[in-house]
């Protein structure tokens, strides 16, 4: 026997760690080193969709548990601030660095502040019209209205519209995500996900106790859901051929998207019942997207 071929013959975990297709690089997390685990193939318009889907469907279901249990606003406010955490690292290292590894800095600036400067003038619209504190478990964005203005329908509208504004962002996020690999990032479905539940929560609680339906309050939150599917599936389609200038404009818009709803919507919830204990959650919620981010990227 040619002991030699055996010397020779390369290692199996030497195989399985090359870097075009490495399904052992779970093992080697731990050192600090995050190796592609797939090689770099595009997912297409139905993983956006699919993992979009299963992003914000617990905005859905939370906010039937809401309605069901009435949980209070401790509760909710603890979520909120894991979530501001989550948020905040998804954007950083999930969607702003990604647009600079894409198209460099000044168009990762750019689409940044374009997308805070696009949120704040899409949530002023909507609070004129007296949709404010859409993560309130009070009274679920609708605290400011008289009994007769809460009937309206213009009301139940701008309150869909202000829910899908805070949604948009995230989905983007995901449909993005899928444009350089068809496994999807885990960090951004968990931050989506997390940041999802307090949402439904409070919006179930809030808008019952403002006087709307079960049915209503499902309603506005399926239309919701289906609604960032769509902006998912969009931002993949658009971007997927387009120059890497406006990939990396849209990745950051998204970006500063969800940081300008992070801070004018859900850190003032959080802050409202865990005070000081808010940094500490969030630094959970930051460090845990943040591991997730680069050991299971």
């Amino acid at each position: 026997m040619n002991f030699s071929e055996i010397v020779m013959a390369p290692f199996f975990g030497d195989v399985m760690s090359d870097s075009s297709y490495n399904i052992l690089s779970p093992l080697h997390l731990m050192d600090g080193t995050a190796e592609p685990c797939t090689p770099k193939v595009a997912g297409s318009i139905m993983d956006a969709a699919i993992w979009s889907f299963v992003a914000m469907i617990p905005v859905l279901i939370s906010a039937m548990v809401g309605i069901r249990f009435s949980p209070g606003k401790k509760l909710t406010s603890i979520f909120l601030a894991l979530s501001a955490g989550m948020l905040i690292a998804l954007l950083s290292y999930d969607l702003l660095e990604v647009a600079f590894d894409i198209g460099g800095i000044y168009f990762s600036l750019l689409g940044f502040f374009l997308g805070i400067s696009i949120y704040v003038f899409a949530n002023r619209l909507i609070s004129r019209g007296g949709i404010k504190r859409r993560n309130s478990a009070e009274c679920g964005g609708l605290g400011t209205l008289s009994p007769e203005e809460k009937a309206e329908k213009q009301a139940s509208l701008a309150l869909v519209v202000g829910a899908i504004l805070d949604g948009i962002p995230e989905s983007m996020s995901i449909g993005i995500s899928f444009l350089d690999n068809k496994l999807v990032t885990i960090s951004v479905i968990v931050a989506v996900a997390v940041a999802n539940i307090p949402e439904g929560l409070a919006s179930g609680v809030g808008l019952k106790r403002s006087g709307y339906s079960s049915r209503n309050i499902l309603l506005i939150w399926s239309i919701v859901v289906v609604s960032c599917v769509i902006a998912s599936m969009l931002a993949f389609a658009t971007m997927r051929d387009a120059p890497l200038g406006l990939k990396a404009v849209t990745t950051s818009l998204a970006a500063g998207g969800v940081l300008a709803m992070t801070l004018q919507t859900v850190i003032p919830e959080a802050y409202d019942e865990t005070h000081d204990a808010v940094s500490l959650l969030a630094g959970l919620g930051f460090s845990g997207a943040f591991f997730m981010s680069h050991m299971w990227h």
